[in-house]
């Protein structure tokens, strides 16, 4: 039996060859190009091996005994050799299926676990006709308003137990309920679904013809949920490139379904990060991937956290962008790696010019041959930022991953409505389109303008 499960997983483990499928994770062109080199030795010592049918030549032992000295040493490797060969031959000559046929021991033991799990099956079987008969006797017990003292049962003492539960303990006959016809059931059911409505809602609210969520207007439903208005201004707001002082009273209903699409999308990805972390850890506790611990209490300050890090990470990459003179570049190819060099000189064949604003900008611009530039698609921009940080050996989290990708489909959906664009306007530049939307009440508006001035002239240089 052992041994058929070595053969058996023998056969599950991964052939020679499937090790040139790592190849994949190998980071880096200095990596790749030693692991194809690797590949190809493997190759070779392959095809030699297989070329080679001729029975393998014994070792000429008189021969390495003219030509090594030392002589201890060349009888320690004959001997080991011989004693090695007698060992292998012994072992390919004996028979294995007749030495596993003599292994009758254990029975006796695998015996004795049979009878005592038939002895646990009966126990089993009692303990269910019990519960069943127990069952029965407490489905078949009559009503309350029926016992009486006079019908004892002297050899049931569960009915006995239920009698003095019931009929002694239990304060039915002097009970006082109230008529719930009067007017003072009424007046009482009125104050209880004031005071709960005070507790729920917190604004004084007494009339009654406005105490159900569909029945309000949105403003007041917005007010009570805090997370449906934040989602769907954000999704306004993304999906429109709208102002906050616009948003409607009703969104379309198309958008609230696309709401619930992208929600339960993001679900999806951190629902299956969890179940990976219960299962690889077997935790009793575990957190969706941005989520605190304790939604209620926590909550606020962790998301008022997550966003502060967010905002700074995104005015860093502002300030990247516009200290390099990358931000409000229309006519021209930013060039900052290797990839992005391979993929500007692919557009035209390596036609276009290659222009430098100097030492200090760590950045190369290219002009193209012929071929007017276009506002590149949202979601081909997270591909390709994507890809760069995977070649780079880094990766972002899953959920992150995933809300960043839906970010930037319902950006791309704005085509649909604006003629194919998604920023600008038709014959608008970027800088236009940005200022446009930036706020003059916003106190980085002064340090947007200068840039895009500055911008401005940088590229009249070209």
């Amino acid at each position: 039996m052992m041994r058929r499960g070595i053969r058996s997983s023998l056969r599950a483990l991964p052939r020679r060859d499937r090790w040139h499928m790592l190849q994949e994770y190998a980071v880096g062109e200095m990596n790749q190009e030693e692991f194809r080199k690797l590949r190809v030795r493997d190759g070779q010592v392959t095809t030699l091996v297989e070329s080679t049918t001729a029975t393998p030549k014994a070792i000429d032992w008189a021969s390495w005994d003219s030509r090594i000295s030392n002589k201890e040493v060349l009888g320690c490797l004959k001997s080991f050799h011989e004693q090695q060969s007698v060992l292998l031959e012994q072992v390919l000559k004996e028979d294995h299926s007749a030495s596993i046929k003599k292994q009758t021991e254990g029975w006796e033991l695998f015996d004795a676990a049979v009878t005592s799990c038939e002895k646990s099956v009966e126990k089993s079987e009692t303990i269910l006709k019990n519960g069943a008969r127990a069952l029965w006797i407490s489905f078949q017990n009559p009503p309350i308003s029926m016992l009486s003292q006079s019908e004892w049962l002297d050899a049931d003492q569960y009915w006995q137990a239920f009698v003095e539960k019931h009929h002694f303990y239990h304060n039915h006959l002097l009970s006082a309920v109230e008529d719930p016809e009067s007017k003072d059931y009424d007046a009482k059911t009125k104050a209880d679904l004031k005071r709960n409505w005070e507790v729920f809602d917190g604004r004084g609210t007494t009339r009654q013809n406005n105490k159900l969520l569909y029945q309000r207007p949105s403003f007041e439903y917005y007010d009570v949920f805090r997370g449906p208005l934040i989602e769907h201004m954000i999704f306004y707001l993304t999906k429109t490139g709208g102002d906050a002082r616009t948003f409607p009273e009703m969104m379309p209903t198309k958008w609230y379904a696309e709401i619930y699409d992208v929600r339960f999308k993001l679900y999806n990805v951190l629902q299956r990060r969890k179940r990976q972390v219960h299962e690889a850890t077997w935790s009793r506790e575990s957190t969706h991937d941005f989520h605190p611990h304790d939604m209620e209490h926590d909550g606020e300050a962790y998301y008022s956290k997550l966003i502060a890090k967010e905002a700074v990470a995104t005015e860093l990459c502002a300030g990247r962008l516009m200290g390099n003179f990358i931000l409000f570049s229309d006519t021209y190819v930013p060039v900052q790696s290797g990839t992005a060099f391979y993929r500007a000189i692919q557009m035209d064949g390596g036609k276009g010019t290659f222009y430098s604003l100097g030492s200090d900008v760590n950045c190369l611009f290219y002009k193209p041959a012929g071929i007017e530039l276009t506002t590149p698609d949202p979601v081909e921009c997270f591909q390709a930022l994507a890809d760069h940080a995977t070649m780079t050996g880094r990766k972002f989290e899953a959920g992150y991953a995933a809300a960043f990708e839906s970010f930037t489909e319902v950006l791309a959906s704005r085509k649909e409505g604006l003629g194919g664009n998604w920023f600008t306007a038709p014959g608008e530049t970027s800088k236009d389109a940005f200022m446009r939307r930036l706020k003059k009440s916003d106190p980085a508006y002064d340090i947007y303008a200068a840039a895009a001035q500055s911008a401005h002239g940088e590229s009249q240089k070209f």
